[in-house]
């Protein structure tokens, strides 16, 4: 079956311009000192979920406002969130740029993500985007849940690959599950087609969220715009160290080290090259893989369009990417 893309279908371009147009003007009548901070976080990105609001709708309805204020709500409780790690995480960096943390301090920075974040929900509520609303709500619920489960697990190398879904689920995929259905809520789909997209969702949340860790692993500093292995750095055991920690040996080996709440960089090159040579990297491949698969199958659920192809082919792409 051929595929078809993105940027082969012009009523996607137009929806992702109006969703550019429409972050723009969010924050273009605040104050300009609050004018000038954000709008540099909104120069590049991939605009996955916008994204997904935009196909989810168009798989079932035409391109409309609806869908374009939630794909812009979307992108906005998004790039709030990541405002909160970067605090978090004490992060200099995002996309090779300097965080607003590291310029204005965390207090502003703490403001500028709140800020964020009520926009977005000014713009939910201005357009009557009710059920939109109580998914977004329910997703940021779910990620703060699962970034404090996840912060009294840090440097504790008994995390198991099911504690490391739930965080995934609740810190990465809940907030796409959200994006799914509010998609398909705004075009008018069923009861059990939103819930389907909400389903899909979750699948390829974990797969995008693995393959980011993966690349956290085997990237480099320019395509990632951070530093490698900062998950490890900040006592998060991702996918691929919890297979590498699996082999007793292994755990033995590295208990002591990884209860420490600092690496030093030969340790940290060390546990790099063994994720990777000893194909732990390549067991959390194939599990992305696997809910790549089971999301795409999902989709031959509802019925063929140019848009559920297009939704394919974006899952497909999610996990060859490079940053």
């Amino acid at each position: 079956m051929i595929q078809v893309e993105e940027h082969d279908i012009p009523q996607i371009s137009r929806g992702l311009v109006c969703v550019e147009n429409e972050l723009l003007h969010a924050i273009g009548e605040s104050d300009y000192r609050i004018r000038n901070m954000l709008s540099g976080l909104f120069n590049g990105g991939k605009r996955i979920r916008p994204r997904l609001v935009l196909l989810s709708g168009m798989c079932f309805g035409e391109l409309d406002e609806k869908m374009i204020h939630a794909a812009v709500a979307a992108e906005l409780i998004h790039t709030a969130s990541l405002v909160h790690d970067d605090i978090i995480d004490m992060s200099d960096y995002r996309r090779n740029n300097p965080t607003i943390n590291s310029i204005s301090g965390n207090h502003v920075a703490v403001l500028a993500g709140d800020f964020l974040f009520a926009k977005a929900f000014e713009i939910l509520s201005e357009h009557e985007l009710i059920n939109s609303m109580l998914y977004f709500v329910n997703a940021i619920q779910n990620m703060c849940s699962g970034e404090i489960v996840q912060s009294y697990r840090r440097f504790d190398i008994r995390v198991t690959e099911q504690d490391y879904m739930d965080y995934i689920d609740k810190k990465t995929a809940s907030l796409i599950c959200a994006c799914c259905m509010a998609g398909a809520q705004s075009a008018g789909a069923g009861s059990h087609e939103i819930n389907l997209m909400g389903s899909f969702g979750y699948k390829i949340g974990r797969a995008f969220q693995i393959t980011d860790d993966i690349l956290d692993v085997t990237g480099n500093k320019k395509t990632l715009g951070k530093s490698v292995a900062q998950d490890i750095t900040e006592g998060d055991i991702s996918l691929p160290f919890i297979y590498l920690l699996a082999e007793s040996d292994n755990s033995d080996r590295y208990a002591d080290k990884l209860n420490k709440e600092s690496l030093n960089e030969d340790l940290k090159q060390i546990l790099i090259n063994e994720a990777i040579c000893s194909g732990a990297v390549d067991k959390a491949q194939s599990k992305a893989r696997q809910y790549v698969d089971e999301a795409v199958e999902l989709l031959y659920e509802i019925p063929y369009s140019i848009y559920r192809q297009a939704l394919i082919a974006l899952t497909l792409n999610l996990i060859g990417r490079q940053c």
